[in-house]
C-alpha cells in the first residue's frame, strides 16, 4: 500500500483535478491523507465531498494546529502515514495516468538491488501554465538540472534536484527524515538530502506530473511598492529564510561552505529567471 501525503491551503481552483488525477491512476494500491493548513476557501468542502465519494480510499488528517506552513503540514502528514511507501502530493498540480505505476516499480527495482536503505525516487516533470498549456516537456532540461547528483551529496546541498510531487520513499527513508525540523523550509529538500547521506537516490527520466505554474504558488505573489518598510520587511524574511537553510545543510553536512552556499543561491535565483 502507498500513501499520498497530499497538503492543502486556500487550493480549491485546481483542487479536484489533482484529486481526480489520483483516482485516475492505473495502480490502484493506494490511499490519500490530507491535511489542510488553514484554508479560508472551499477547499475542505471540496476534499469533503470527495471523501464522502470516497471514503475507503481518502483520510483528512484533523487537528487544532492551524497553520504551520507547507512543511510542517507534510511532517504531520508523515506522521499519520502507516505504509510501506509514501509520496508526496502538491494541490495544483496533475498526475500522469501511469506516474504511480511507473515509480512504484523503479522501487521495486531498487529495493532488489539495496535491501533495507532509505530509498528515494524522484522523475521528471512537464512544466505547463495555468491552464495546462505546455511550456517545457521537462523540468530537468528547462532548469538545467541533473538528476544524477543526487548520488553526491555535497552537491545536493546546494541544490535541490528531487521535485516534492514526484517523489516516493520507502519507510526507512520516512523513519529517516521524520519528522521535519521547523527550520527545514522544504520539505523535498530535506529528503532528498537525507536519503543522499544514508541511503540511495534513483530517477527515472520521464514526466510523470504536468508541473502547474500559476502566480498563486509564489508567497506574497501580490505587488507591492517597494516603500523603505517593504524593503526592510523583505530584507528580514530573506536572511531569516537563507539562514534557516544553510543551518539545514549544516545539519547533513557539517563542512558546508557559506560563501559557496551563498553564491550558490544566487545562481539558482538567476537560472529561475532565465
Amino acid at each position: 500500500m502507498i500513501d499520498i501525503l497530499l497538503a492543502t491551503y486556500n487550493g480549491e481552483k485546481y483542487l479536484a483535478e489533482q484529486i481526480d488525477s489520483i483516482l485516475l491512476q492505473t495502480c490502484k494500491d493506494w490511499k490519500l491523507i490530507i491535511r489542510d493548513d488553514g484554508s479560508g476557501d472551499n477547499t475542505v468542502g471540496i476534499i469533503n465531498d470527495y471523501l464522502s465519494r470516497c471514503p475507503e480510499r481518502i483520510e483528512l488528517i484533523k487537528d487544532d494546529l492551524g497553520n504551520i506552513g507547507p512543511a510542517q503540514n507534510f511532517s504531520r502528514l508523515l506522521e499519520n502515514s502507516k505504509s510501506e511507501y509514501i509520496m508526496f502530493c502538491d494541490q495544483d498540480d496533475v498526475w500522469l495516468p501511469e506516474k504511480i505505476e511507473l515509480t512504484l516499480n523503479k522501487m521495486k527495482e531498487a529495493e532488489n538491488l539495496c535491501h533495507d536503505t532509505p530509498l528515494l525516487i524522484h522523475t521528471d516533470l512537464t512544466i505547463v501554465d495555468a491552464d495546462l498549456m505546455e511550456i517545457a516537456d521537462s523540468l530537468w532540461a528547462y532548469c538545467k538540472i541533473n538528476p544524477d547528483t543526487g548520488r553526491d551529496l555535497s552537491k545536493i546541498i546546494y541544490r535541490n534536484i528531487a521535485t516534492g510531487c514526484t517523489i516516493m520513499m520507502n519507510r526507512h527513508a520516512k523513519r529517516l527524515i521524520s519528522p521535519i525540523p521547523e527550520y527545514a523550509g522544504l520539505h523535498d529538500w530535506w529528503a532528498a538530502m537525507n536519503v543522499s547521506k544514508y541511503g540511495k537516490i534513483f530517477n527515472i527520466p520521464r514526466a510523470t506530473v504536468l508541473y502547474r505554474q500559476h502566480s498563486q504558488q509564489v508567497i506574497g505573489a501580490k505587488k507591492e511598492s517597494m516603500t523603505p518598510a517593504v524593503f526592510i520587511r523583505k530584507l528580514k524574511r530573506f536572511i531569516r529564510n537563507y539562514s534557516n537553510d544553510y543551518k539545514t545543510i549544516k545539519q547533513i553536512y557539517p563542512s558546508a561552505n557559506l560563501m559557496t552556499f551563498f553564491i550558490s543561491c544566487f545562481r539558482n535565483s538567476i537560472r529561475r529567471r532565465l
